[in-house]
């Protein structure tokens, strides 16, 4: 009887795959999808596991009532017919297109015999397992890819456009090109184009990596990610931001969390090359043991149940690290993370911050002090948002100058700001604005400019009336947890620190001494970037690269990992592997304690299925347990897998319960 259920069976899948030969039509294929089309099918496939679990449960309790009842054998055996073809479907796919024997093959002749044997209600059970495990990977997906879909929301994705001579508020994905945008002190620019109208100071080091702000003025060129120091511009857009973003986010969503993890990958070429040897087993034992015997030691193989541990257990360690503010765009990586040695890090805009800091300050008009510069250098940039004008404000409240009182001001776009303090003219800006402005300028200024660029400075000059008065000195302010995150990476073992940057010798230097790098590169092309990291890889290094411009996407490719931070160039965050997303260092170090945590979590999975997998093997010879208790001992090895490839959520249970209870 159950030798026709195994005809019915196969004749059911045969009949269903040459209806679908038949009656398959030609989709259309979409180059691009959106992110809800993303969501979308995967809450399908979520959908259809679940409902394939709902049958099989449906299988199984019918099959229980035939020993009841046989009456209930016909819809079982309709049943299993049905949630078997999903399952077919895999083994035919391993056979026929990928020509291997899988896991998945020696299950389905597992299941098969078992079924052949008349053991309905294990086969039901067999199947059954594998619909659950199917769909604990594809919720575990959906998740992870939701949390992508969060933290881009949590991204400003807005810009303002000029229409008919009025400023309105669109997402970037709306802008296309030919819009104008409207671009003010502060802004970060949101599109590549040319500047129609107004001037500005642009902070372009996420892109060039130079800390030496650019002015620019009408038919220039202007960048994504690059940021308004001072004054206003309209810019036509080059670049359409819309088709990109949206592809940007689908491109994560799609590549993210599709993948096979280096665990699974070592997994699956030891499995196969085991599949064989296990088949060939099963087989020649069957004159001693039976088909009894054969079907206890293929159940016994941990192919599949690797298949589905290892990529569970990464799956969550990304949501895990999303829920932390780290975008892991590859699971691998996150495994590779743990046998970094070397992390090479960009100097400008990496390890050191946004906000610069005022270093010296030269007065140059008697009757005045540093203070009294910096106090009106400070008044006039109060209102300001840009990061020179931070960075002024910042040492004018740990100097304890009293701010004077600003009457009026008038923003001269691009170069400067001029306002009234206490009856007087203040002008605050570059030396072009000076020279605009009829300002003469000392005849060591040059000296002290050219000190200020080997050095890695910038000047800003300040101007009372007609008279030059003083100079404040930029500099660039290393980031505050960079010093704590390099002792962390010393005591995790790392072997090589350095810095590499398209500065002079100078202030890398100081630098590297300064947070006690083993090494620097200075004057460093983007070419001769990816140089450093290919020679570092031929000294036997395992290179992390770190970095956050344009220059840096050559090396980022070369390196072993990429990362980079939240808010530098577009090109660099597309190239990057892992993206800090609050902007900061300070998430690394979690990033390795993830890393860590992820390579001994998959450790323990592999050990809770190796350790079953031998006993059903063993026990199939010595204790001639049956088909039931194998599957068991098989699905007990998958269960403690699956718990400890859940383990990550705990954390983010209990640090959100955290946060309740803090608000």
């Amino acid at each position: 009887m159950f030798l026709f259920g195994l005809e019915v069976v196969f004749a059911s899948y045969a009949a269903t795959r040459l209806y679908e030969k038949i009656g398959k039509k030609t989709e259309e294929n979409r180059s691009v999808m959106l992110v809800q089309d993303v969501m979308e099918d995967d809450e399908r496939e979520r959908e259809k596991d679940l409902h394939y679990i709902k049958m099989s449960g449906l299988s199984i309790g019918s099959a229980v009532l035939t020993h009841v009842n046989p009456i209930f054998l016909l819809p079982t055996l309709l049943g299993f017919t049905y949630t078997s073809i999903p399952y077919l479907r895999l083994v035919e796919n391993s056979l026929v297109k990928e020509k291997k024997v899988d896991g998945y093959v020696l299950y389905g002749i597992a299941d098969m015999m078992t079924l052949g044997l008349g053991s309905i209600v294990t086969a039901s059970i067999g199947v059954g397992l594998v619909h659950g495990a199917k769909f604990v990977i594809s919720n575990a997906k959906q998740n992870s890819k939701q949390s992508v879909i969060n933290i881009f929301a949590e991204q400003p994705n807005h810009v303002w456009l000029l229409k008919d001579g009025i400023e309105i508020e669109v997402p970037l994905d709306e802008v296309v090109r030919g819009d104008i945008v409207v671009i003010n002190t502060g802004d970060v620019i949101p599109i590549d184009g040319i500047v129609i109208l107004g001037m500005a100071t642009v902070d372009q080091h996420t892109l060039t990596g130079e800390s030496q702000p650019a002015e620019k003025m009408l038919g220039d060129t202007v960048f994504a990610s690059t940021q308004v120091m001072s004054g206003r511009i309209h810019v036509q857009a080059e670049n359409s931001g819309s088709d990109t973003t949206v592809a940007k986010i689908t491109d994560i969503l799609n590549h993210s969390v599709d993948f096979k993890t280096h665990s699974q990958l070592k997994g699956e070429q030891w499995a196969d090359n085991w599949n064989l040897p296990v088949l060939g087993l099963a087989f020649a034992a069957m004159p001693w043991l039976g088909a009894v015997g054969t079907v206890v030691i293929l159940n016994g193989h941990i192919a599949q149940n690797i298949r589905i541990i290892a990529p569970l257990s990464t799956l969550n360690y990304l949501n895990l690290a999303a829920h932390k503010g780290i975008l892991v765009k590859d699971g691998r990586v996150l495994e590779d993370l743990s046998d970094i040695d070397t992390f090479l890090f960009d100097k400008t805009g990496t390890l050191t911050s946004e906000v610069p800091e005022v270093g010296r300050i030269w007065v140059y008009l008697t009757g005045y002090s540093e203070n009294d510069i910096l106090a009106f250098a400070a008044a006039a940039e109060a209102k300001l948002q840009h990061p020179i004008a931070r960075a002024i404000l910042n040492r004018a409240v740990k100097a304890g100058v009293i701010l004077p009182e600003v009457n009026d001001s008038d923003y001269s776009l691009g170069y400067g700001i001029a306002v009234h303090i206490e009856n007087k003219l203040i002008r605050v800006g570059s030396r072009r604005f000076m020279e605009k402005e009829g300002i003469s300028v000392p005849e060591n200024l040059d000296e002290q400019m050219e000190d200020a660029y080997h050095s890695g400075h910038s000047l800003v000059m300040l101007a009372i009336d007609k008279q030059f008065a003083g100079v404040l000195e930029m500099r660039a302010s290393v980031r505050p947890e960079v010093f704590e995150l390099l002792a962390n990476l010393r005591k995790r073992g790392v072997r090589h620190l350095a810095i590499v940057s398209g500065d002079h010798r100078e202030p890398t230097q100081k630098l590297a001494h300064k947070l006690g790098m083993d090494d620097y590169f200075y004057d460093v092309l983007p070419q001769n970037k990816a140089e450093i990291v290919e020679k570092l890889q031929m000294e036997g290094h395992k290179v992390c690269f770190i970095g956050d411009g344009v220059n840096d996407t050559i090396a980022m490719k070369k390196a072993n990992i990429s990362i980079s931070l939240s808010g530098a160039t577009s090109v660099a965050t597309d190239t990057a592997q892992i993206i800090l997303m609050d902007g900061s260092l300070k998430k690394l170090d979690e990033l390795l304690v993830l890393a860590h945590e992820l390579d001994k979590n998959l450790q323990n999975g592999w050990i809770f299925n190796v350790v079953p997998g031998a006993v059903t093997i063993i026990s199939a010879f010595t204790l001639h347990i049956s088909i039931i208790t194998a599957l068991l001992l098989s699905s007990s090895g998958l269960g403690l897998g699956i718990v400890n490839a859940m383990l990550p959520l705990r954390q983010i249970t209990n640090e959100k319960r955290t946060n309740l209870k803090m608000e």
